[in-house]
């Protein structure tokens, strides 16, 4: 019938054409939404992992590097300020082999540059910034 009217069956395919039309643009918005959460999720993923990774071999590599300059520049602050001594000279371990975020040091001052001191300095490394300067490692030292 050509005269202007539609059949049920017409208006009924045009219907379902339609909620069909509006189903795929909704499937399609979820799909997009659960690839952008499945990329994120993977980016974190990737971070974590390598994070991970250079917390454990970068601390490492970096004490073998960076270790005994860092904890000399502690101990030279931590004798001038504390101890109010000069450091005649310095040597300081590069790895914290106890892991307690603390690496040995020894030195020597102006005033006595015969007797070697030993303390323990901030290791470089997470441990080292937060634990910051240096303690004796017997009491009553420096008094």
């Amino acid at each position: 019938m050509s005269n202007g009217c539609q059949t049920a069956l017409e208006i009924c395919s045009q219907r379902c054409f339609n909620d069909a039309t509006a189903v795929s643009k909704s499937n399609h918005r979820a799909m997009r939404k659960i690839q952008i959460f499945g990329t994120l999720a993977g980016v974190g993923i990737l971070i974590a992992v390598v994070g991970g990774f250079l917390l454990t071999a970068g601390k490492t590599i970096g004490q073998s590097i960076f270790g005994g300059s860092f904890a000399e520049g502690q101990a030279k602050d931590y004798v001038a300020a504390v101890l109010r001594q000069e450091v005649n000279g310095m040597r300081c371990q590069s790895v914290d082999s106890n892991n307690n975020g603390y690496v040995s040091c020894d030195y020597t001052t102006a005033a006595e540059p015969n007797t070697p001191r030993s303390i323990e300095c901030a290791a470089w490394g997470m441990d080292g910034f937060l634990n910051r300067g240096c303690k004796t490692r017997t009491p009553g030292f420096g008094q």
